[in-house]
């Protein structure tokens, strides 16, 4: 009986040091919650904010872009002619939402987890 703890107890570790060998693992998750972020990654397994690291994709953010307005005229001679540009700052609403699914990177040898971007069925 002793025997058989032993033999479970070096498989056990065994297949841990190869599990934290490995340089990376990706997962496919799904967002549980959004304040506070959770994504669940198995029937087992739901990941808290603090062990998850967001890309740019999967967030609002700000950008700037510029705007062209033209001017068009209405005879087949004419070329529209530019009236002016502008540079301005706008809100992207890119943030994750319940029952999305991610596609996500796990830290070698750790619990920490990089959301990469939205998985598309």
């Amino acid at each position: 009986m002793a025997n058989s703890n032993i033999v479970q107890l070096i498989k056990r570790i065994a297949l841990d040091a190869v599990e934290m060998s490995k340089p990376c693992d990706y997962r496919i998750g799904t967002v549980t919650g959004v304040e506070p972020l959770k994504i669940k990654v198995s029937q087992n397994i739901e990941l808290e904010e603090e062990f998850l690291h967001l890309s740019r994709n999967v967030t609002d953010f700000k950008t700037k872009i510029t705007i062209e307005e033209q001017e068009v005229y209405h005879t087949a001679h004419t070329v529209p002619s530019l009236t002016w540009i502008d540079k301005r700052e706008v809100t992207v609403h890119n943030a994750l939402k319940k029952g999305e699914k991610v596609l996500m990177l796990r830290k070698a040898g750790g619990q920490e987890f990089f959301v990469i971007d939205r998985v598309v069925e």
